[in-house]
């Protein structure tokens, strides 16, 4: 069997069996209770690509009915941001990266469909958020009209300019300019450390909120030069018991988590490439530090028994994505490194007989859905990987 052939067997389950798959999960190791919206948001985008590729009309009509659901009021029902999850202490809109999902699947859905209804949608939400242009960040909009604070997250903010990115509607041209001057801010809100890798936080919001909390008299700091003697050091953290040396954990788990993220936020970038695909960024040594980092010993290693990586974040699907598109490998190589990535995502995480990515990962109906992130590879690459099983 090929990766093809396994996205077209699971789409085919999840029609068949929609009570088993179409379901929502709870955001991974976060645990927070989430409304349909995600998952059925990257089936959607499944089953569109299943569509392109048999032309088969029952899967192009589930897109139909699910882009329908995403449109409904149940989905927005103050006529604002998507819902996407229900826990008491979080924003009811996960922040900008609920959002970026939904954008990502109605532009899918109107590209299909050939509606533009869609990505006028996404398009009317989009411009509900407000933009700092100063910073080149935007704010995060509950689902009831309040304008909350900017994301800290930089994943958040990377995918919400690079699903943005696919909306086409009549202002896309306003759209695109707001993005370009989230590139233009990008070194300011991106922190790399250690050879490569993305730094979790937006690291100066991070800053700022800790001096707020503290009324204004820390110091400022950059944390992440305080995060790499911790790497690893499990044995040195174990029996700690004052305040400080507890504190000292908190810079190793955003390591762990930023390694966990890494293939995440390159996969944003691989979007990202595909709109601007003549940005200067591309050519940034900033960048190609951050593709190569997925090559290393030590990337491989820090996704192992890793949360955030391949029972979280399918980092099996997200690597070859990225490498593909920004070309840090010969083409006569490619092939094999995706083979690699994807048998290691399988092993790690697919039941065969349950027909789920359901082992070893706390939330099976999520990582299944995002399936889906492994239909943007190359028609090539999806029939040419022998998927091995264990």
């Amino acid at each position: 069997m090929n990766l093809q052939e396994l996205i077209l067997q699971l789409a085919e389950d999840a029609l068949g069996r929609p009570e088993k798959y179409l379901r929502p999960g709870h955001n991974g190791p976060y645990r927070d209770p989430e409304t349909p919206v995600r998952n059925l948001g990257h089936w959607l985008i499944t089953f569109a690509k299943c569509y392109e590729w048999t032309g088969e009309r029952r899967f192009r009509e589930k897109v139909l009915e699910l882009a329908e659901y995403l449109c409904s009021e149940e989905v927005r029902p103050y006529g604002y941001s998507f819902h996407h999850r229900s826990k008491p202490d979080k924003d009811r809109c996960n922040g900008l990266i609920g959002q970026a999902w939904t954008f990502e699947a109605l532009a899918e859905a109107s590209a299909v469909l050939k509606d533009e209804g869609y990505g006028a949608l996404a398009e009317e939400v989009f411009f509900q958020h407000p933009f700092d242009y100063r910073l080149g960040l935007w704010r995060c909009l509950e689902i009831d009209g309040k304008v909350l604070d900017l994301d800290p997250t930089f994943n958040h903010q990377l995918w919400f300019a690079a699903c943005s990115s696919l909306i086409r509607s009549k202002k896309s041209d306003e759209i695109r300019q707001m993005i370009e001057r989230f590139f233009e801010c990008i070194e300011t809100n991106m922190t790399v450390i250690k050879d490569g890798l993305i730094y979790h936080p937006i690291e100066h919001l991070l800053e700022s909120h800790l001096e707020r909390k503290q009324g204004g008299t820390a110091k400022k700091q950059r944390s992440f030069r305080r995060l790499w003697p911790f790497v690893g050091s499990e044995k040195r953290l174990e029996g700690r018991e004052s305040n400080d040396e507890r504190k000292a954990e908190m810079p190793r788990r955003l390591v762990l988590k930023s390694m966990g993220y890494h293939c995440f936020n390159m996969y944003g970038f691989a979007i990202l490439h595909g709109s601007f695909p003549s940005h200067s960024f591309w050519r940034s040594g900033t960048l190609l530090s951050m593709v190569d980092y997925m090559q290393t010993d030590e990337y491989r290693e820090g996704l192992k028994g890793n949360p955030f990586g391949y029972p979280y974040n399918p980092a099996g699907f997200e690597v070859p994505f990225s490498l593909n598109r920004f070309n840090r490998i010969p083409k006569s190589e490619m092939l094999k490194t995706c083979s690699w990535w994807v048998n290691e995502q399988l092993k790690h995480c697919f039941d065969r007989y349950d027909q789920m990515m359901s082992e070893y990962t706390e939330d099976a109906l999520t990582l299944t859905a995002r399936i889906y992130e492994a239909t943007r590879l190359p028609r090539s690459l999806l029939e040419g990987v022998r998927l091995v099983w264990h």
